[in-house]
């Protein structure tokens, strides 16, 4: 029988060079498509906030119980509209008791996701599949998990099992995006951090600094806990295959594997 030439194997070689390059092309468009997406989902939240915000005077979730009766909104159980958390009118999105603002399942952070798609402001109904309302009464909080996070929180448009949750610390409001696993009656979430680095850096360029621990986009989120926890991170010079930023030199974990690690959960400021 007669073997392949050098020009035939040439030839063959060329193909799978053109098929390998043509799939690695596809994987950055995609990637860079869901960037795109999740960037987009924000600055449609943010519309729809200032949007709620002229119309009705108060942040979704925060309206105060009387304003929220008479335009027709859930208000809930053990909303008193004095307390942090509890529909007072402050600007800021809690849950209660201060200072447990972290907290969600109840509460503003709870009523933010129904009061906007009310009035239609945002895609889908919240809660849906016959969760309650959101609610303020003590320690009563809803307990999700499994198909049920996506009843109360809006899927992220970066997918890997994120959703989009609100919530306030220092004084700012802030749209956390995580892997969240669970919510639970003392109201703490749990959640993971699945976003691959160079998505979270080029979404932190894209809109804000590109640094994942300053400015109005921060490598940060919610994880079973009342203090604010910082993505994987690392002081080792350049970060890891494991990190999503090096604490060092305060950068982006970008040189490892190509920045592919689903290390990173992101928190947006509002605007």
């Amino acid at each position: 029988m007669r073997g392949f030439t050098l020009i035939e194997m040439s030839i063959v070689l060329v193909i799978i060079g053109l098929i390998v390059g043509g799939v690695l092309v596809g994987q950055d468009l995609v990637r860079a498509a869901e960037v795109r997406a999740q960037i987009t989902q924000i600055e449609k939240y943010n519309q729809a906030v200032n949007t709620f915000r002229g119309k009705y005077g108060y942040l979704p979730g925060d309206m105060i119980p009387t304003a929220a009766t008479q335009f027709g909104f859930s208000v809930g159980a053990g909303f008193d509209g004095v307390s942090v958390g509890h529909r007072n009118g402050d600007g800021l999105i809690d849950d209660w008791p201060y200072p447990f603002q972290l907290g969600q399942g109840k509460c503003e952070n709870a009523a933010f996701w129904q009061d906007l798609s009310f009035v239609n402001l945002i895609d889908g109904a919240f809660p849906n599949s016959g969760i309650p309302a959101a609610n303020c009464n003590g320690g009563t909080a809803l307990t999700l998990s499994g198909s049920l996070i996506g009843a109360y929180f809006p899927p992220a448009k970066i997918g890997r099992g994120n959703y989009v949750y609100a919530y306030e610390v220092n004084s700012i409001n802030y749209y956390g995006v995580a892997a969240i696993t669970s919510t639970v009656n003392s109201a703490i979430m749990t959640s993971n951090a699945t976003i691959p680095v160079m998505q979270a850096y080029n979404m932190d360029a894209k809109i804000d600094d590109g640094i994942p621990n300053a400015g109005k986009v921060v490598a940060t989120y919610i994880n079973n806990s009342w203090t604010l926890q910082n993505a994987p991170n690392t002081a080792t010079s350049g970060g890891t295959a494991a990190s999503c930023y090096d604490t060092t030199s305060n950068t982006y974990s970008i040189t490892p594997n190509g920045g592919s690690g689903a290390n990173c959960a992101l928190s947006f400021q509002f605007q």
